[in-house]
């Protein structure tokens, strides 16, 4: 068997191969011996056919039993000789057998890149603070009333920023009206969309207007603007508030802390210590996990299969699209920002990938692996948590092809442990 590799873009290589005819031959004759000695043919007893009519009846057979077995053995000691680790399935190129004559042919695949690892122990983290302020506690308390805000009618006043207003609509080009809306809605925000138009400065021109009040403001119409033959013309919107309804966030009180089933706003308090505390460990956490990414990918350069790159892009672009149809989003809208979350999925795709095959690296040299007693330990902590069984939560990882991504996921968080714990972190 003779071989050829030559080079193909980044980790993809292909393999030119010349198989000799005696090996065809010889594997031919194999073949042909087992057909033989099974085959029943009528007027014959098994095993007793003439070899000619074999031959003739099961030609096709027979020589793709040699194709299959040739290539198949070649393609293996061509892999284990060039130390060769493929990625996806290869392509094979055409295959035309013939007896007597040596058998040509190619085969394209990607492999797995090679590359040498930098130091990974030791890496120089930095750990971001997990104390709580008094300030984190007050915006924990804010965000808490706001969500707690009713929109309540302003009786005597005017318009602010974040306001929400009724209030009848006119648009006018020139000396024509073209819309006319009762009862309209609208946020008082800067750069809202009035009359499928974004006005820059809506609330700095509205602020200050009294209920049963108008307001002109100048604006160039859109083109989503209703009217077609309007788009893009100089209109002037004239609006007459009607109400003003305004979010009015509950005062943060001992009254307030018991609406949330607190004893009282201490109460409060302490437990939104507490709650920032765990998260700010845990974004702290997160933040050096991130980091040791940060650094080896940053000292550990390598290309990446294209096609294997490609094919994990699709798949998440694929699920995105899935999310946004399922949220509502119409699919012509969905369509138009394809290409962003394309975009957007190669380098988030890259960076995991070429994540994952370091940590891999890193694994396979410190000797780290994931047994099945912690792989059913994870099961059952994912059971617990969606307060179900451990054998339905199994048969689903099963049934998605998951669970091989769950081991690699508990192998991966050892080996980022594992740098943890050998890391100089400076607080």
């Amino acid at each position: 068997m003779n071989v050829i590799i030559t080079e193909a873009g980044p980790c993809k290589k292909v393999l030119k191969f010349e198989i000799p005819k005696e090996t065809i031959e010889s594997e031919f004759e194999k073949k042909t011996a087992e057909v033989c000695d099974t085959v029943e043919l009528p007027g014959f007893r098994k095993g007793r056919a003439p070899r000619k009519l074999v031959e003739k009846r099961f030609e096709t057979q027979i020589k793709d039993d040699v194709k299959q077995a040739v290539v198949g053995d070649c393609y293996q000691k061509a892999l284990e000789e060039h130390k060769l680790n493929p990625v996806g399935n290869p392509q094979f190129g055409e295959i035309k057998l013939e007896v007597g004559q040596p058998l040509n042919f190619d085969v394209t695949l990607e492999v797995w890149p090679s590359f040498e690892l930098g130091q990974y122990k030791g890496l120089k983290l930095k750990k971001k603070p997990s104390n709580v302020t008094e300030e984190d506690v007050r915006k924990a308390l804010q965000g808490m009333s706001l969500r707690k805000a009713q929109l309540t009618v302003v009786q005597d006043g005017s318009v602010k920023k974040g306001d929400h207003i009724i209030c009848d609509c006119k648009v006018k080009v020139g000396i024509n009206i073209v819309l006319e809306d009762d009862d309209v809605e609208i946020l008082v925000e800067d750069g809202v969309a009035v009359v499928d138009t974004s006005v820059p400065d809506f609330a700095t021109k509205l602020e200050g207007t009294k209920s049963g009040k108008e307001c002109e403001i100048e604006m160039k119409l859109s083109d989503k603007f209703s009217k077609e033959e309007f788009r893009g013309k100089d209109a002037k919107l004239k609006l007459t508030v009607k109400e003003i309804k305004r979010l009015v966030m509950p005062e943060i009180n001992g009254d307030f802390a018991k609406t949330l089933g607190y004893e009282s706003l201490e109460d409060l308090n302490a437990h939104l210590r507490k709650r920032i505390e765990i998260d700010k460990k845990n974004w702290a956490e997160d933040d050096m996990r991130n980091q040791i990414l940060d650094i080896l990918l940053e000292q550990t350069k390598f290309d990446l299969p294209q096609d294997f790159v490609n094919y994990h892009t699709e798949q998440r672009v694929y699920k995105h699209q899935l999310d946004l149809l399922k949220k509502g989003m119409p699919l012509e809208e969905i369509q138009k920002q394809t290409e962003n979350i394309k975009n957007a999925s190669v380098e988030s795709v890259m960076r995991e990938l070429k994540a994952s095959i370091v940590l891999d690296n890193i694994a396979e040299k410190e000797k780290i692996f994931v047994t099945e007693n912690e792989v059913e330990q994870r099961i059952a902590d994912i059971a617990r948590a969606y307060n179900t069984d451990t054998v339905r939560v199994r048969k689903q990882l099963e049934r998605q092809g998951s669970l091989s991504y769950l081991r690699n996921e508990m192998r991966e968080n050892k080996v980022i442990n594992l740098l943890l714990k050998e890391a100089k972190i400076e607080e």
